[in-house]
């Protein structure tokens, strides 16, 4: 079996993003289904010749199981293409790029269609049965027949949106994760906020000058990402930001503290916390979205054979596991070990300093502001600021979990477009349960 290291992506594409608009209207197997499509019609390719699809998405319900393999056949490929679809959290998209490398890598097949989805506005409730009495769907219409009101007194009923956004080993929601983080890492709210400013600066100019289009797909009749159009007023007020109210606090913001640091006791004071002052809100953090995304990853050979365009080589990555409790801190170590222990020999002499380009999700701006600030104290690795996000994160164009790690790879291709004397790109990713991913591209 030949190794090849060659391996690039010719194209990626992305649907807007949004929240809460009409892209609710699609479901993430047609989402997903709009950028296989869309690959295949911009690159000429005759779908015989892919080799499978893998897709990231987080919420596999059981509409749509295994949601790579259904949205590669609404999208159009022949059954003998293979698909299947990746948990991996917020990572999700990154984990399944990596997969399908390190097929090709292999020698398991030379060109595969990798992407990520995800429609938050779907994830509705579940019922829970608190008796254990109930097997099937005929039991429930009798029981609810027959006891009118009282039916639900059976059930506990469980918000997936909630649940989904929770780490259930430790039974931390992410937003309490974010606080934990801003206050062991020591960022201060007044540094969240302006973060967040800029970030959204960033994304206003970039969606109102139409710098992303290239790379994004319309989903019907949505062509632009709508989400930092829609808090472009905020940028007028000098004191929105200031003014919004941490979002777990409630309306007594020490109480609330002291329940959260009692509750959670045992994991805090391994970690020396032993006060809990609120900064997170819902301008400072990524919001739940809807979109898709997806590329086109094969060898430099095929490329040339069926006349495609390579733009980027995948010349390495890695992953890393970290404490869940402070889950957003993953890109630290991941990106550490991607330069430490290169996957491939163009990255052996590849450095952070290197970088002309980097994309980080920003799950929290506690979050991100903490990757920053540890990578430098443990490793003495600097993030360059000017380098980082340059079209705005996850902070303005909301957080669609599966597909978030596409709007990165889409942003870097974009960044390589308008500098052409970039040659090396960074992305990388936190998630849920304690996780970093981080890539490295290298203009081809």
């Amino acid at each position: 079996m030949e190794k090849k290291e060659s391996i690039v992506i010719c194209d990626a594409v992305r649907t807007p993003f949004g929240h809460g608009n009409k892209l609710k209207n699609f479901s993430p197997e047609n989402l997903l289904a709009i950028t296989f499509r869309a690959l295949v019609e911009r690159n000429n390719l005759d779908p015989e010749v892919i080799s499978g699809v893998v897709s990231g998405c987080i919420n596999q319900n059981t509409q749509a199981p295994n949601i790579g393999r259904i949205a590669g056949m609404l999208a159009g490929l022949p059954h003998s293409v293979n698909g299947y679809s990746i948990q991996a959290n917020c990572n999700s998209g990154f984990t399944g790029l990596c997969t399908v490398t390190g097929l090709i890598a292999i020698g398991q097949g030379d060109l595969y269609l990798s992407g990520g989805v995800e429609n938050m506005s779907e994830y509705g409730f579940r019922l829970r049965d608190k008796t254990g009495l109930f097997g099937s769907l005929a039991e429930l219409q009798m029981l609810a027949a027959e006891s009118g009101e009282d039916f639900l007194e059976n059930f506990e009923i469980i918000d997936c949106l909630e649940e989904g956004l929770t780490d259930n080993f430790n039974h931390i929601g992410m937003i309490e994760i974010g606080e934990i983080m801003a206050n062991f890492f020591g960022i201060s709210r007044k540094e969240q906020d302006e973060y967040t400013h800029k970030n959204l600066q960033r994304a206003v100019y970039a969606v109102e000058n139409d710098l992303l289009v290239d790379y994004i797909v319309p989903a019907g009749e949505i062509t632009r990402d709508t989400y930092p159009l829609n808090r472009k007023r905020m940028l007028k007020k000098a004191d929105s930001f200031s003014r919004a109210v941490p979002v777990f606090a409630g309306e007594e913001p020490e109480k609330e503290a002291e329940k959260f640091l009692k509750k959670h006791s045992a994991h805090l004071k391994k970690l020396g916390i032993k006060k809990i002052i609120p900064t997170v809100t819902m301008y400072n953090s990524s919001i739940p979205g809807n979109g898709a995304g997806a590329c086109l990853v094969t060898t430099e050979e095929k490329a040339k054979e069926l006349g495609l365009n390579p733009i980027v080589r995948i010349t390495g990555w890695s992953m890393a596991g970290v404490d869940p409790v402070i889950m957003g801190i993953g890109p630290v170590e991941s990106t550490f070990r991607l330069f430490r222990e290169p996957k491939t020999d163009r990255a052996g002499d590849v450095t952070m300093e290197d970088m002309d380009i980097i994309e980080i999700h920003e799950a929290f701006a506690s979050q991100v502001l903490s990757v920053f600030r540890e990578s430098e104290k443990k490793y003495g690795m600097k993030w360059d600021r000017d380098r980082i996000n340059i079209h705005g994160g996850s902070l303005a164009y909301t957080h669609p979990l599966g597909a978030t790690n596409m709007r990165l790879l889409t942003n870097v291709l974009t960044r390589f477009d308008e500098d052409p004397s970039a040659r090396y790109a960074l992305a990388c990713g936190c998630a849920g349960g304690g996780q970093g991913t981080s890539i490295l591209f290298e203009r081809f």
